[in-house]
């Protein structure tokens, strides 16, 4: 369940996903125990990264010393109330803008029930919609992450109000979401949105559909399928856009233009998942995705013209993109974990290559070392550097690799 606390018998997993993602029915309705009134803990995340470029300005390699400490404050004092707190600190000695410490809010909502079949949540909260590990076309709330390769997601919540309505009988749920935020244009700062998302559990399989409305934007709509099948888990998700925060672009006789939408567009992405013994002591865990992004483009020069014009998504920028990944361990927290994973830009042939190895030292402690580096031909995605013959951008160079070495202490 979503809403309780990750379980400690794998503190990896806790490491690679988001926390305290808020569901719908208290805690105490799921556990034996009654729930502790305050509940005080957070994590600490220390890493220490290389990277190494060719043919720019300045020294070819580039450290970087970024520290995280999250802390909450865990609310609980009746069944059907229940209050969060949890901020956020950022330090980098090393970056001009991290070398002053900088503090964020990333949750602070309060929840309760009425009458033990509808429960409300306000405030700034967690959510995560979509079931591929990678690309989330359907995650309407959130902006996509633009390292998901990276084990914290410092993506922040999105301040909303939450109703959830279950149907335990139906084995379904039902959310109506209202937000704000202040992206607005700058004569009405203040932009408000709406959500709608419904579950419903079909034997081994799991459907959602979601809508997303917003001031300025016209309405999303999202289908989300996932099953398992004995050692396989497979799943697929759909968006039907009408626009995008950003625009888009076209080659012109003079140049590149603004490019019309013209109707609705889908992103979709899918993938499988299969989990095999090897050996009757390792596990090896398989995963497969790809994405079709209908609004992409093939035209390597536009990277240099959406980067001049802020319009670059990470890893939506091509039509098609794929994902291989393996990890090998030996069933237990307290083993090493070795990952494998390539990340592949289809249109204009690119990829990034890493290898993670992880390992919990203690109950609560993770240490990570990690290295990847980009493959193609240079000025595609992954190995980008500015074109001169479309716009001038500051000079950058050839990217290599990077590497580093981390620490994730759960307290």
């Amino acid at each position: 369940h979503p809403d309780k606390q990750p379980s400690k018998t794998d503190i990896r997993e806790t490491f690679r996903q988001p926390q305290f993602v808020d569901g719908g029915p208290p805690r105490a309705a799921y556990d034996d125990e009654p729930p502790d009134i305050l509940t005080l803990g957070g994590a600490y995340f220390q890493r220490a990264e290389l990277s190494a470029s060719r043919g720019g300005p300045g020294t070819p390699l580039t450290p970087v010393l970024p520290s995280l400490a999250d802390l909450y404050l865990d609310i609980n004092p009746s069944e059907q109330i229940r209050g969060f707190v949890r901020g956020r600190l950022l330090y980098d000695p090393l970056d001009m803008q991290l070398s002053t410490p900088q503090s964020v809010l990333d949750q602070f909502w309060f929840r309760f029930g009425l009458a033990h079949r509808v429960f409300i949540t306000a405030g700034r909260q967690q959510v995560r919609w979509g079931s591929s590990r990678i690309w989330n076309p359907t995650d309407f709330l959130q902006a996509p992450n633009p390292r998901p390769l990276d084990p914290v997601d410092l993506r922040t919540g999105v301040d909303m109000l939450k109703v959830n309505v279950p149907w335990e009988e139906m084995a379904s749920s039902l959310w109506l979401i209202a937000t704000a935020d202040l992206n607005g244009p700058e004569d009405r700062p203040i932009r408000y949105g709406g959500a709608l998302r419904a579950e419903v559990v079909l034997g081994p399989s799991e459907l959602s559909l979601s809508a997303a409305f917003q001031q300025g934007r016209r309405p999303r709509y999202g289908i989300d399928w996932s099953v398992g099948l004995g050692p396989f888990d497979l799943n697929a998700e759909m968006a039907l856009l009408q626009d995008l925060p950003a625009r888009l672009w076209e080659r012109g006789e003079a140049g590149y233009v603004e490019r019309s939408f013209g109707g609705p567009k889908p992103q979709v992405s899918g993938g499988i998942k299969g989990t095999f013994r090897v050996a009757d002591v390792y596990r090896a865990i398989v995963r497969l995705e790809g994405f079709y992004n209908s609004l992409g483009t093939d035209d390597r020069a536009q990277l240099t013209w959406q980067r001049s014009t802020a319009d670059y998504r990470p890893l939506f920028f091509g039509r098609a993109y794929g994902m291989a990944q393996v990890s090998i361990d030996r069933r237990s927290q307290f083993e090493p974990r070795l990952t494998f994973t390539a990340l592949t830009n289809l249109s204009d042939p690119s990829m990034l290559g890493r290898i993670d190895f992880d390992i919990a030292v203690l109950r609560d402690v993770v240490a990570q070392l990690f290295v990847e580096a980009p493959l193609g031909p240079r000025g595609t995605e992954f190995r980008f550097q500015p074109d001169p013959s479309v716009v001038e951008l500051p000079p950058m160079g050839l990217p290599l690799f990077r590497t580093g070495v981390s620490v994730y202490i759960k307290m």
